[in-house]
């Protein structure tokens, strides 16, 4: 058959579930006169043994040319099938479902026994599968008729109301209820599953047929009649998120509204565990971001003097020097180191040694006060700082408040050949494009510097020229 369907002929008892089908066919067996007879139509009437099955059975007359006219169909049947068959002929459709049938009608008669059938419907709107009596009754006449008790297993409707109720996604169907001259005034509810009546504040399975402001105590609430009107009124959909709050928590929700005849299907499918996953990656990314700039910055310093290492050194001087070259400003170099600090280290021990590089480091970042001015620990004795917008003379000047500052603080030393306080050697230079072709030959000019002030006897400062080099000796004395 072109039709699927499950045949029981023998032991119906064992094989269905339906208290209604097993009480039918037990009160068939026991009308029967005889073993493989049928019963008389008129002891199986409707108005008599089967009235309390009425609404779900039919009733079918045998014609003449071996086709079956409805004589009676019950109100359920009506129903489920959202159709009126009586008084049509079972084959005039022609159908697989017809062909069925009839053959059903024939097999109970020729065996004078029912059947018991499950098949699936093609043809009817509203159910998807029946399950069937077949019954044989014979007439006064010696015509045998047929009663099939009908019940729907799984209707359209129902599957479609169980389904959205198990959906996650509230849903809500409204159809528009419009004044004498087309205004809209009201929404019909003609659907609304468990999650959108609970989010709505109503008990579920009580909206239907109602009005939307009537039917939910939190319609107002949920602030959708505006959107609702815009997508009737312009038959597009529309889409947004919307947070509401419920049971004094704030849930997140993707609205989406669709055009739907003279109404609009409304959807709200809650994203509240999602936006708040996507926040909580977000937190995550900025707190990752915190945590490698924190790295990065821990990278870049120096863990004895808290100044920025040679890495950073190497970086920002790069940075800076392209700057200068793009821009055409000053940029000025000043690198010092401490003065005899191999004999201090030996005279006080490595960590009074390590307490003078902190101190001197403390110096240098109080006289340099402006942001983009840049103080670094080059190793071991040796700092440096990189001065964007500055000249020579800027450098020099600079070099000069540092000696003084040292001076100030009086830091003793007590190997120092020439006196009794800590000093520092300097070697200053400008950044010069001619001479400079990068980074490396701009810090070896300044370190060049540094190495005749040193050569001459420490305590002085190295300026580097453009085709020399010139020495100055602190005018600030030692003791």
């Amino acid at each position: 058959m072109a039709i699927w369907h499950q045949e029981v002929w023998t032991s119906i008892e064992q094989s269905v579930d339906s208290p209604d089908i097993l009480a039918l066919l037990r009160l068939w067996q026991s009308l029967r006169p005889a073993e493989g007879a049928m019963p008389a139509l008129a002891s199986f009437s409707i108005d008599g043994p089967l009235a309390a099955f009425a609404a779900q059975v039919t009733v079918f007359e045998p014609e003449e040319d071996g086709d079956y006219r409805v004589y009676y169909c019950g109100d359920e049947v009506r129903r489920d099938s959202a159709s009126d068959p009586s008084g049509q002929r079972v084959g005039q459709t022609g159908d697989a479902l017809a062909s069925l049938q009839l053959q059903h009608f024939q097999a109970v008669t020729s065996r004078a026994q029912p059947v018991y059938v499950r098949h699936f419907s093609r043809r009817n709107p509203c159910v998807l599968t029946w399950e069937r009596l077949v019954m044989p009754l014979r007439d006064d006449d010696g015509r045998v008729w047929i009663v099939a008790f009908n019940q729907a297993t799984e209707a359209r409707a129902r599957l479609l109301e169980t389904v959205l109720d198990g959906s996650g996604e509230a849903v809500l169907v409204l159809r528009s209820l419009r004044g004498p001259r087309g205004e809209l005034q009201h929404w019909l509810v003609t659907v609304a599953n468990t999650a959108f009546s609970r989010l709505a504040g109503a008990l579920p399975g009580r909206q239907v047929g109602a009005l939307a402001h009537e039917a939910f105590a939190g319609w107002p609430s949920l602030a959708l009649d505006a959107d609702c009107r815009a997508v009737v009124g312009n038959r597009a959909a529309l889409q947004r998120d919307l947070s509401l709050t419920v049971d004094q928590q704030t849930l997140h929700f993707a609205l989406q509204i669709t055009p739907l005849l003279d109404g609009c299907v409304v959807r709200l499918s809650d994203v509240t565990a999602a936006r708040a996953q996507e926040q909580a990656l977000r937190d995550s990314a900025r707190q990752l971001q915190a945590d490698n700039e924190e790295l990065r910055q821990q990278a870049w310093l120096d863990g004895l003097t808290g100044l920025l290492n040679r890495r950073a050194l190497d970086t920002i001087l790069e940075r800076e020097v392209a700057r200068a070259q793009r821009l055409g400003e000053p940029l000025a170099l000043v690198m010092c180191d401490i003065d005899h600090f191999k004999a201090f280290n030996d005279f006080y021990g490595h960590l009074i040694g390590d307490d003078c590089l902190r101190e001197v480091g403390q110096v240098l970042g109080s006289v340099v006060q402006r942001a983009t001015d840049m103080v670094a620990r080059y190793g071991g004795e040796e700092f440096t700082l990189v001065l964007p917008n500055t000249d020579l003379e800027g450098g020099l000047e600079l070099v000069q408040r540092i000696q003084q500052s040292l001076h100030d603080r009086g830091l003793p030393d007590a190997t120092s050949p020439n006196g009794k306080l800590l000093t520092l050697s300097f070697g200053v230079a400008q950044y010069n494009p001619r001479l400079d072709t990068g980074a490396k030959t701009f810090l070896e000019r300044a370190d060049a510097a540094l190495y005749r002030a040193k050569h001459q006897g420490r305590n002085r400062v190295g300026a580097a020229f453009s085709e020399s080099f010139e020495v100055s000796q602190s005018s600030l004395t030692e003791a």
